[in-house]
């Protein structure tokens, strides 16, 4: 049944000059997006100023993980019930009018591209217009010939309605850079990438010891995780490759695996004494510190991609294929390999395990630092307040500031 859930004080959310924020977004299953607008929304709503934007958030399908995150936090979540296809387009799209009309938001945020079509017509339905609407790309170069047809043609429809919202973001280099190629002609471009708690990622020194306990191995075996979905964007198999040859060089590794269906993927049957499939964990923040190594195998479409600044909190080092933003991010501090490489992953692994114990302190110390410097979560939050004002009419928009 879809939902429809108002919470926090009336009083505290229709203060005198507070700013509404509006996001909408496609479903709140785990994933990248959903993570980020879940850490924004939260961080804001639970903040103790009282100039702090009032956060709504717009589910077009239902709760997934996140939603009870939200309401937790007092962000109020509206569920409309749309299922997969067009059969519900024009019932979503006349339900988010409705709810624009009714709580008035200064500032629209959409989030993916089917939210980022939907809330264009519902905007100018509602009256509120597009020129209180940022569309926010999450994504760089994709192989839409593994998704559905419709994704390809809502794709194709952004591309010619993209001078429609006030401000296009993005939150990494590459994501404009393709979606320039795809035909993307804004107004304005903004950059908003990734922040991170620090308080909640961190280094943890029981962390492994924990972890190797509860999959029965020795705390001296080397852990190289992975925190990724099943999704043909996320190279699962050629890090079964490159931990195959790992283990071929003689070192005690073994792969942690997390994510929604991990546990359904093909490992190869003499790989398997040594992967541990989680599946999706709720406590992935007391999980990740216990990585030796964490790993992104991505194909494509990756364009900040929050596993490798979480796991760089976490002071653990980092390896990601050469996508996106990801050897910015990194900063030196890890490794980048080209894609589908699995002689080159192990190798990097390989390289990170053979480290002298100063040289490995020395990473993980560098890792957190950097995004410590570079990608607070008060730094995200900056960037997305000045966006929202700027959209709600009480300053400048913001200009693209993608940095160099």
């Amino acid at each position: 049944m879809p939902s429809n859930h108002l919470f926090g004080s009336a009083k505290a959310c229709y203060s005198l000059g507070m700013t509404t924020v509006m996001h909408i977004i496609n479903e709140l299953d785990a994933g990248g997006a959903e993570r980020v607008l879940t850490r924004i929304a939260c961080h804001n709503a639970k903040s103790s100023d009282p100039k702090a934007p009032r956060q709504i958030v717009v589910s077009l399908m239902n709760e997934g993980v996140y939603g009870a995150d939200l309401i937790a936090a007092g962000v109020e979540l509206h569920c409309l019930g749309m299922t997969s296809g067009v059969r519900d387009l024009p019932r979503a799209i006349i339900k988010l009018a409705h709810l624009m009309r009714r709580t008035k938001p200064d500032a629209i945020m959409s989030w993916l591209y089917h939210s980022d079509f939907i809330a264009t017509l519902a905007a100018k339905l509602s009256g509120r217009g597009t020129k209180r609407l940022a569309w926010n790309i999450r994504c760089a170069e994709m192989d839409l010939s593994l998704y559905g047809k419709s994704t390809r043609i809502v794709l194709k429809l952004l591309a010619k309605l993209s001078g429609q919202p006030a401000l296009v973001a993005a939150n990494s280099h590459a994501g404009q850079r393709h979606h320039i190629k795809c035909g993307y002609r804004p107004k304005k471009w903004a950059f908003l990438p990734n922040g991170f708690d620090t308080e909640e990622w961190q280094p943890d020194p029981d962390a492994k010891a924990r972890l190797c306990t509860e999959l029965g191995i020795s705390p001296n075996t080397s852990l190289i995780g992975m925190v990724a979905r099943k999704d043909p964007a996320k190279d699962h198999a050629t890090l079964f490759a490159a931990m195959q040859l790992v283990r071929e060089k003689g070192l005690d590794a073994h792969l942690v695996l997390i994510g929604h269906e991990t546990g359904e993927l093909d490992v190869p049957d003499n790989l398997k004494p040594h992967v541990s499939a989680l599946g999706l964990r709720r406590d992935v923040a007391k999980l990740v510190p216990a990585f030796d190594i964490a790993v992104l195998a991505s194909s494509f479409g990756e364009g900040f991609p929050n596993v490798i600044g979480e796991a760089m909190a976490c002071g653990v080092p980092a390896i990601g294929n050469d996508v996106g933003d990801v050897a910015e991010i990194l900063g030196g501090t890890g490794k980048t390999v080209p894609l589908k490489t699995p002689g080159d992953l192990a190798d990097a692994i390989a390289e990170l395990l053979s480290e002298d114990a100063d040289a490995k302190t020395y990473r993980k110390t560098a890792a957190r630092k950097r995004i410590i410097d570079h990608y607070s979560l008060n730094a995200m939050n900056d960037r997305y307040l000045a966006v929202w004002d700027g959209l709600a009419g009480n300053r400048e928009l913001p200009n693209s500031d993608f940095p160099k």
